[in-house]
């Protein structure tokens, strides 16, 4: 196997395995915003007690981030939405970030750190493999 294409193939799987983790992640938490009984759900994370509208956004737009990174790239139809979807999940985890951090709950940072790299490693990834196959 040439050189290029083994770097093709490592680039995509490992695009494809952090994809999977981002989509299982979005996939649980949209679950449980929109499931999960109100007083069971401000004992996990103490500002849906407060922001009852703001859990049902947030349940919708985790919902979509999850359908939204896998499911263009799995079908191939479109799958430069693969893209936006991880711009719109960096953005939708700064948000996060500057919402817990007006309320003092610094200590639910971390993972909408965590999840904001894995979605910049996916888009500098994705910009890599273009320019891998490019370069064929």
């Amino acid at each position: 196997m040439e050189k290029n294409q083994l770097k093709v193939r490592s680039l995509n799987t490992l695009l494809w395995s952090l994809q999977a983790l981002l989509a299982a992640t979005f996939l649980w938490a949209g679950y449980v915003k929109l499931f999960t009984p109100a007083e069971q759900l401000s004992k996990m994370w103490p500002w849906t007690a407060d922001n009852p509208m703001l859990v049902v956004i947030a349940g919708i737009a985790d919902t979509l981030a999850g359908v939204g990174i896998i499911l263009p790239r799995l079908l191939r139809l479109w799958p430069a939405l693969t893209i936006y979807t991880c711009y719109g999940i960096i953005l939708l985890m700064i948000s996060a970030i500057i919402f817990h951090v007006t309320r003092g709950e610094t200590s639910q940072l971390g993972i909408n750190f965590v999840v904001m790299l894995v979605a910049a490693g996916v888009l500098f990834l994705w910009k890599h493999k273009i320019s891998a196959i490019a370069s064929r």
